[in-house]
């Protein structure tokens, strides 16, 4: 047990140990690339000093971001990168390497850079070391760094503990240990400090600020509460009509309408709300830069009144500067900074900001730099950020003797008061709007797009034999064209149906009228030239008439015959009653044909069956049904009539929704060229009848709701019958159940 513990605790100091390694080890890489680039950035300011660009300096980029350059000229300093950092007493070590040194607000490391009369100093801080602590001012590593707060840095040559690190030339530059402790938040007497620029990093904000906030973004809470609801709902009913109807693209026109419109409507509102909280948030911050501005005037002229006759400023005639200052920043509620001609602060309203080394003693290098001085900037300290105002500072020549600072920090909770006071008044107007802007949508999408559906259900119910009804509609918009031109559509549609009705009927009688007059002229030809025959032998050869007269009645009978098959056939086609639709046995009416044609082709056609014996129930006519599979049998000994080996067979199979009956022979086939004309009346192919027997059997499958066609090629023809199937009707049932009682 001993020995398994000791494994996990070696196991777990091995895995700290690895972590800790790799932790360091990318803060290695981190500083050095930092110094490499401090170093690329050190050069390029050497070479603008040796090319005697010295203007360009404030222009330049300075990476790492969080460094600090400063150039010395003859001994005085002459250019400044930026004001963050406050840095005094640089050594300038002879190694000309990185090397430490701890300022008033960080550590850092620093290396120094000789160029003729000039002198180049590159200050990276490494951790900060604030007087204070809070949100704003945290004792950190420097952001480039990214080194967890659970390490500290410090300096000590001569111990052992913590992970050291060198310069390139070996020697010890600070040392990195693990943080035993968290130093705890240093206070600072708020009265000994009364600023009002800097009050963020000394105590907290106004609680009446606050408790507006607080009220009116419980408010704004509510009313999102309250428009949740309905957001849901209809963002579940939307998703419902897209699930219903597989698709945007297929949803109906009024739903497309409404949809799309709610869509805008409700990015509309989040748009409108995000540029009023944008607009109240820049209007805020312009109006307190417009009122810094001023402010930065009044104390200009103030000070250049104080200052009328002086042409520089020193601490021989800025003695009392600090308790005029104090006075001007209770009259203009700012705090005010005035440096000498040099950039130096020369005096300040809170002195104790500069001591407590938050603040650094030279002005921002921007103001300071630039020919205009009368700029606003934004500042920082630690994470707290603000803006500035500078002027220069004038005497009574308008010669510059100074500048002048007013910094100012723009309250994020105020304008989140005042964006929140604002919303709470602006968001239910918002969503009455919205709200009644969705309810009109839903009402006018229905009241635009119900002409187009009743339209749409019009033309699915246009019928072109029987009257159509108009829509009614007054409007004289885009849809009252449409439904007008529908309208229109409707009376043609009944005038052309009328005029194609009679039409078909004309061309009708006439077609029938030729055929019939076609048939009945072919067997009246041979009668006539019987009789002619008969006639001519009664007068040439009287002894021999009577053999033949005997041979002209039989052929005059025959012809007769022939003549009412026809007068018959008409008659059935126009006299077919209407189908009655029922359950029919499907196997037992095509056993029952094939039974009726047995006798007619003895043995020379083999005609055999396939499915079910019974109970294979169709949706059909059960007189009429027996009518197709005769006329089908029928045509199929027809086409066999010259084959020796002629095979019929009839195939009943059962699916799922249908019942498909194959009636197939093994004969010639169906030549392609008249293979449309199969089902067309008065055509055949054989040298009596009309060919209405295919006609009838489509007329009858068709009528039951069913289908029917044929394949044909030189191996046979086959039919395909395709009918509804239907359940066994209960009558049947009750009888199989008395035949067959249950025990």
């Amino acid at each position: 047990m001993i020995s398994r513990k000791l494994i996990l605790v070696i196991i777990a100091w091995g895995c700290a140990l690895i972590a800790y390694s790799k932790e360091l080890k990318t803060f290695e890489e981190r500083l050095h690339k930092a110094q490499t680039e401090a170093e690329q950035t050190t050069q390029r300011i050497a070479q603008l000093l040796m090319e005697g660009k010295l203007d360009s300096l404030p222009h330049q980029s300075y990476t790492p971001s969080e460094a600090l350059y400063l150039v010395f000229g003859n001994g005085e300093l002459f250019f400044w990168s930026d004001n963050w950092l406050v840095v005094n007493d640089l050594h300038k070590l002879p190694c000309g390497d990185w090397h430490y040194q701890e300022f008033e607000n960080a550590h850092c490391i620093v290396k120094w850079q000789g160029v003729g009369v000039f002198d180049i100093f590159a200050i990276m801080p490494i951790k900060y070391t604030y007087i204070i602590e809070n949100k704003y001012l945290q004792n950190n590593f420097a952001d480039y760094l990214k080194l967890d707060t659970k390490w500290d840095l410090t300096y000590r040559p001569t111990e052992k503990t913590g992970h050291k690190f060198y310069n390139k030339e070996g020697n010890y530059l600070f040392s990195i240990i693990k943080q035993k402790k968290k130093k705890t938040t240093t206070h600072i007497n708020t009265k000994a400090v009364q600023t009002f620029s800097y009050t963020p990093l000394l105590e907290t904000e106004n609680n009446t600020i606050e408790r507006i906030s607080h009220i009116s973004h419980n408010t704004i809470r509510f009313y999102a509460y309250l428009f949740l609801i309905p957001l849901i709902i209809y963002l579940g009913w939307f998703i419902y009509m897209l699930y219903k109807h597989k698709g945007f693209a297929n949803l109906r026109i009024n739903y497309k309408f409404q949809i799309v419109f709610s869509f805008i409507i409700f990015v509309g509102f989040f748009i409108v709300l995000l540029v009023t909280m944008d607009y109240i948030r820049k209007n805020y911050e312009r109006r307190q830069r417009f009122l810094l501005q001023e402010k930065a005037l009044y104390i200009q002229k103030a000070l250049q009144d104080t200052y009328f006759w002086n042409t520089h400023l020193s601490r021989h005639n800025t003695s009392s500067l600090n308790v005029y200052l104090k006075d001007l920043s209770y009259t203009y509620k700012t705090d005010i900074h005035v440096y000498d001609i040099y950039g130096h602060l020369i005096g300040s309203s809170q002195p104790a900001l500069f001591d407590l080394g938050l603040l650094s003693h030279r002005i921002s290098p921007r103001p300071f730099f630039s020919k205009d001085p009368n700029i606003i900037q934004e500042e920082t300290i630690g994470q707290l950020h603000y803006i500035s105002a500078y002027s220069d500072l004038v005497n009574g020549d308008y010669s510059v003797i100074g500048y002048i600072a007013v910094p100012f920090f723009i309250s994020s909770n105020l304008i989140k008061a005042q964006i929140n006071s604002l919303l709470a008044i602006l968001i239910p107007i918002y969503m009455t709007i919205m709200v009644v802007s969705i309810l009109l949508t839903f009402f006018i999408s229905k009241k635009i797009t119900n002409p187009i559906i009743t339209m749409g259900e019009k033309l699915r119910k246009l019928k072109i034999d029987q009257h159509n009804e108009k829509i009614i509609y007054h409007q004289q918009d885009e849809i009252g064209l449409l439904v007008e031109q529908y309208n229109q559509m409707v009376d043609e549609v009944e005038q052309s149906t009328a005029l194609l009705a009679q039409q078909e009927r004309e061309e009708a009688w006439k077609t029938m009228a030729r055929q019939v007059a076609h048939e009945i002229k072919n067997p009246l030809t041979p009668m006539k030239l019987s009789i002619q025959q008969l006639q001519r032998m009664q007068k040439i050869h009287p002894d021999n008439f009577e053999e033949h007269f005997q041979k002209a009645t039989h052929l005059l009978i025959e012809q007769i015959d022939n003549l009412t098959l026809i007068a018959n056939e008409f008659s059935y086609f126009a006299k077919m009653p209407s189908t009655q639709v029922e359950e029919v046995d499907m196997a037992a009416k095509a056993q029952a044909s094939i039974e009726l044609f047995l006798p007619e082709v003895e043995n020379r056609i083999q005609i055999n069956y396939h499915g079910k014996p019974s109970d294979a129930w169709a949706m059909s006519d059960e007189k009429l049904i027996l009518q197709v599979f005769n006329n089908l049998i029928k045509n199929a000994i027809q086409a066999l009539n010259k084959k020796t080996n002629g095979q019929i067979d009839i195939t009943i199979e059962e699916h799922p929704e249908t019942i498909l009956i194959k009636v197939a022979d093994n004969g010639p086939g169906i030549p392609d060229e008249i293979k449309d004309q199969v089902f067309i009346p008065n055509f055949t192919t054989k040298t009596t009848g009309m060919g209405m027997g295919l006609v009838i059997t489509k007329k009858i499958v068709e009528d039951s709701g069913g289908m029917i066609h044929f394949t044909s090629s030189e191996q046979g023809t086959c039919f395909f019958l395709e009918f509804i199937r239907a359940s066994t009707p209960a009558q049947h049932i009750s009888e199989h159940t008395e035949e067959h009682p249950l025990t």
